[in-house]
């Protein structure tokens, strides 16, 4: 797609590969989205819904995130990139998003953090899939929102819990699996690092 190309190129105008720091933020999903479900009816088609779901969820889910991204930027040297910084781009759907920040991970990041709760998102969950991807033989550094280690056990586990939880509610949980057989395939799919 000619629009990702452009934005990976704009950012290649002032990032050197693998320099970045890249923030895992759960945007329309996460824990906000599961617990706000657990206790209204859900029509996003409906504009009282859809502005409950903005106020209850994008709206927090954001402005969590910028004070994340707030102190990280004080406590990093190198760039940290925002993915809420991104406004909607007409015409593009989740996979577009998806599939344009896991190519800012893999070009850009040689460090990637998950703001808590990431684990209940699609998109951050793919995120750490691809965080865990080595390059030129080495690993990106994969932390949680306190900057400790996270690892792919740890995330997996994260994972599966957040499946078990979802599974009563009506949000699918496909793509949450689909992630975690990923990481339990072979490095002929998926080349993940050794853990040290």
């Amino acid at each position: 797609m000619r629009e990702i190309e452009a934005l990976l190129n704009i950012l290649g105008s002032v990032i050197v590969d693998n320099s970045a720091v890249y923030v895992s933020v759960p945007i329309t999903s996460g824990r906000r989205l599961a617990d706000w479900l657990n206790n209204v009816e859900f029509d996003l088609s409906h504009p009282q819904s859809h502005a409950e779901f903005k106020r209850e969820v994008l709206e927090p889910n954001c402005e969590h995130a910028q004070n994340i991204i707030s102190s990280l930027r004080k406590q990093f040297t190198d760039v940290v990139i925002d993915p809420t910084a991104l406004k909607d781009i007409e015409g593009w759907i989740q996979d577009d998003y998806r599939y344009l920040w896991g190519r800012v991970i893999e070009q850009y990041a040689n460090t990637v953090v998950f703001i808590d709760g990431w684990q209940y998102s699609n998109g951050c969950s793919y995120e750490f899939l691809v965080a865990h991807r080595c390059v030129d033989g080495k690993r990106r550094r994969v932390l949680n929102e306190q900057l400790e280690p996270l690892t792919i056990e740890m995330g997996i586990s994260l994972i599966e819990s957040a499946i078990a939880e979802l599974g009563p509610t009506d949000i699918p949980t496909e793509f949450l699996e689909l992630v975690v057989k990923q990481f339990a395939q072979t490095t002929t799919s998926v080349e993940v690092c050794a853990e040290h």
